[in-house]
This record gives structure tokens, sequence and C-alpha cells, in this order.
């Protein structure tokens, strides 16, 4: 597949990426990529199911159960200094 000058120029603006040199095999190589992604959309697929997961894992994952482990009074209880049911810490970042 042949790239352009002005389309190697606006995918390379694009990607945010800027060529010195070599800018010539840079787009040789693209478009050998481009030629072998051309001849994958060539390839027969009517009767192959769409894969967006390869294994039959719907949900690996724990379920998210919430639990109680101290009560709000005890974790104030610990901390030097709280105030209206927070606890209380040194600022962290200064407005100056």
């Amino acid at each position: 597949m042949k790239i352009s000058k002005e389309e190697f120029e606006n995918l390379s603006k694009l990607a945010s990426l800027s060529f010195d040199s070599d800018k010539e095999n840079i787009v040789n190589d693209l478009e050998k990529i481009l030629t072998r992604f051309e001849s994958l959309s060539k390839i027969d697929t009517t009767n192959v199911e769409p894969t967006s997961h390869v294994t039959n894992l719907l949900n690996s994952m724990r379920d998210d159960d919430t639990k109680i482990i101290l009560s709000n009074e005890e974790i104030l209880q610990n901390s030097p200094e709280n105030t209206s049911g927070q606890i209380k810490i040194p600022r962290v970042f200064d407005n100056e």
C-alpha cells in the first residue's frame, strides 16, 4: 500500500512524531506493514465468531463485599487529633 508524502506527514503529526532523517526508509517500512494488514483483510471470516475474550472466564474475581473492621469511634480514638468525626492531619500543601 503506497503512502503519499502528505499522508505520512499527517500521520507523523497525529502521532506527535518528527523525523529528521531516514524518512524514506520509515515510509518504506510502514508501507510493508500496511500491505501485510491489507492481506489480512482479504481473509474470509464469514463463519467465524467474533472474539472479544480468548478465555471462557467471565469473572475470575471474588465478590466485592464490604466488611466493617473498625467502627468510626475506634478509628477516631486512635487518631492524635480529630474534628467533627474526621481525622485532622497536618497541612500537605502550602498556599504560598
